[in-house]
């Protein structure tokens, strides 16, 4: 009897784990064949659920978003409904994988105008996700300043060898929402 393959589910499956490979080598590190044998598939079978390197990219940036991987979740785990539980749930989850992110999120816009970011549809999606979970915290009048704290924060850690302490950033965050 043949294997009965869920096309999407492996589709998504692929985009998720592609996530890590693109934060490790960037947008430009690897072509097609190296993230086939960063998967351990084959580059045809790559090529069967994804027609580019442009569009498995795109699904990974879209599966890094979803509230699962944003959060850093695991199977059967739920976002925490208390504010701060959830804020610092999800500073925990950016801050395990920020380095990647940054270099990626540069290394994607290094050779974009300040238009083609603009007019970016990925980079609006993540802008728009992050707002909206942000939002869901802060309220949305603080989620930009909540967003620029957050990732201030993220990227003061980074630089100083991690003696900024996520519980400080979560703080920061936190205290626009007790001013909402």
């Amino acid at each position: 009897m043949p294997k009965v393959v869920d096309h999407e589910a492996y589709r998504r499956e692929i985009a998720l784990k592609s996530v890590d490979i693109f934060a490790e080598h960037g947008v430009n590190g690897l072509g097609m064949r190296g993230i086939a044998e960063a998967l351990g598939i084959s580059k045809s079978a790559l090529y069967h659920y994804f027609p580019s390197k442009e569009a498995l990219f795109e699904a990974s940036t879209e599966a890094f978003l979803e509230p699962g991987s944003l959060y850093g979740l695991h199977p059967g785990e739920t976002i925490p409904e208390d504010k701060k539980a959830m804020l610092t749930k999800l500073v925990t989850a950016l801050d395990s994988r920020f380095r990647g992110e940054l270099t990626l999120m540069l290394d994607y816009t290094k050779n974009k105008s300040h238009q083609q970011i603009e007019q970016d549809s990925l980079i609006e999606l993540a802008n728009q996700r992050f707002t909206q979970e942000l939002a869901q915290i802060v309220g949305s009048d603080h989620a930009d300043k909540a967003y620029a704290l957050l990732f201030g924060g993220l990227t003061m850690r980074l630089l100083n060898g991690q003696q900024t302490d996520i519980e400080s950033i979560v703080e920061w965050v936190f205290e626009l929402a007790e001013e909402a």
